[in-house]
């Protein structure tokens, strides 16, 4: 089959809806992702969809319309909050599931006695359902399995050559699919989460809305979908994907970490660190990055999850969990001691204030005054809790930073720089790996070691021609 590809006009719109009533597949943009339409009436033009996807039969398709008025010919029941609903959330980015007419093919609807319908708020979309004179079934326009598609190039990718057109339209504004509240039950349930909230739905509603069990966990193989997405595995990129669970730096730094293992491992890694930035923006561009991850070659992605307590956060993991086939690690608080003698002491004191704001763990192992005291003491002390694994890094201060610094090196393990510029700050963990830096409270300001310290922490360690130098030092 050879595929044409047509703009948004209207004379091409036209065609594609000529293609949907001679029971022929369109691939079209949504505000969500690409859908993969045909005629929702007719049950060879879902067996079609079933087979171009490579989809189980079971898992339910969602019937798209282009006006509210064409709910009634689909649905058999419609409760009063469907219509409070449809006015707030239509044009948009929910599904609401009804008990099905009887016109309404077993093939649409996966078998089942309900079926799935939204109205898009794409003018695109809407405008090829008017024009193909009936309801639209249409899934997301990917190979089953696959990341869905927010761009019409993702829709060549995975069905060229598989269905009859694809409408080269604008990427998807929204990015993930819609969410999927079931009607059926007296009380409202999620079956997926998407950009429509349990809270959004609950104010126009006037009560509290719930997600369905079975979207909290892995999948039972046994399951019944009543949803897409419920039971059968979903936007899997070619790589192996695992995301990371805790504070945003620290993530960030476990991704780091385990990036450069796997590079010296000779695995090309991706690394999705932002999704905590902007959750609406992680949103719409998450399946495009696990494309895109696949495009350069990637063998492993490494992700940030989404971050917990925020609804469409949660709309997000979903999909991220999915993605990665539920392997997700949790990663600890980072923590770092810091010590310091009567010289360095309203040094430490100034970063440990920088460092809880950027929410590492601090583990204060004194001096607590500027009363005279021995800088071995607290070199040791605090080199003793990184080599012991009590702490992840280490900070020590005295007057000018090297006496600390060379009790904390007496510490088997420990890698203590004395650190006076940014440069050097940078190449003692690019090169050196530094577990440990040595500051002097009459030698630099606070900012000026604020900023090195931020240089640091950030900095990632080369490895490479480094690592037999730095296996040499802990083993002095």
């Amino acid at each position: 089959m050879k595929t044409r590809y047509l703009g948004t006009g209207d004379k091409d719109i036209k065609e594609a809806a000529e293609i949907i009533r001679a029971g022929g597949l369109v691939g079209f943009p949504t505000e969500t992702v690409y859908g993969l339409g045909g005629d929702a009436l007719d049950p060879e033009a879902s067996r079609r969809i079933y087979a171009a996807k490579g989809r189980p039969s079971d898992n339910p398709l969602i019937v798209h319309i282009s006006d509210p008025s064409q709910l009634s010919g689909l649905a058999a029941e419609i409760p009063e909050g469907a219509y409070k609903l449809a006015e707030a959330f239509w044009p948009g980015p929910l599904t609401m599931v009804f008990r099905k007419k009887p016109g309404v093919p077993d093939e649409t609807t996966g078998g089942l006695a309900t079926v799935a319908v939204r109205l898009p708020a794409s003018a695109t979309a809407r405008k090829l359902i008017e024009l193909s004179g009936t309801p639209i079934a249409a899934p997301s326009a990917n190979l089953s399995g696959r990341p869905s598609p927010t761009r019409w190039e993702h829709v060549k990718e995975d069905l060229d050559g598989r269905i009859d057109a694809i409408i080269q339209g604008e990427p998807c504004g929204v990015g993930i699919e819609s969410t999927v509240l079931d009607m059926t039950c007296g009380e409202p349930v999620v079956l997926r989460p998407g950009y429509i909230t349990p809270e959004m739905i609950g104010l126009v509603l006037g009560r509290e809305i719930s997600y369905d069990p079975a979207i909290t966990g892995k999948p039972d193989p046994s399951l019944v979908p009543r949803a897409p997405g419920m039971k059968y595995k979903h936007y899997a990129p070619k790589a192996d994907m695992i995301l990371f669970s805790g504070k945003p730096e620290s993530v960030k730094r476990a991704i780091r970490k385990k990036a450069l293992e796997k590079r010296a491992e000779g695995l090309k890694v991706a690394e999705f660190t932002e999704t905590a930035e902007n959750v609406e923006t992680a949103a719409r561009d998450f399946f495009a990055k696990l494309r895109e991850a696949d495009e350069d070659g990637a063998d492993l992605i490494l992700a940030a999850a989404a971050p917990e307590g925020d609804q469409l956060g949660f709309s997000l993991m979903n999909r991220m969990l999915k993605a990665a086939g539920y392997h997700i690690e949790e990663v600890p608080d980072m923590k770092i001691a810091l010590g310091s003698d009567h010289g360095g002491f309203a040094l430490k004191n100034a970063l440990i204030e920088h460092l809880k704001g950027r929410e590492y763990e601090v583990l204060d192992l004194g001096t607590y005054s500027e009363e005279s005291v021995d800088y071995p003491v607290y070199g040791k002390k605090t080199a003793e809790a990184v080599a012991s694994g009590e702490a992840d890094l280490g900070i020590v201060c005295c007057g000018t930073g090297i006496g600390i610094s060379i009790a904390a090196n007496k510490v088997k393990g420990i890698r203590c720089a004395v650190v006076t510029n940014d440069y050097m700050a940078e190449m003692t963990k690019r090169h050196n790996n530094a577990n440990m830096l040595a500051f002097g409270g009459r030698v630099i300001s606070p900012e000026d070691a604020i900023r090195m310290t931020d240089i640091w922490l950030d900095t990632e360690y080369e490895g490479g021609r480094h690592a037999r130098r730095v296996a040499m030092l802990d083993e002095m």
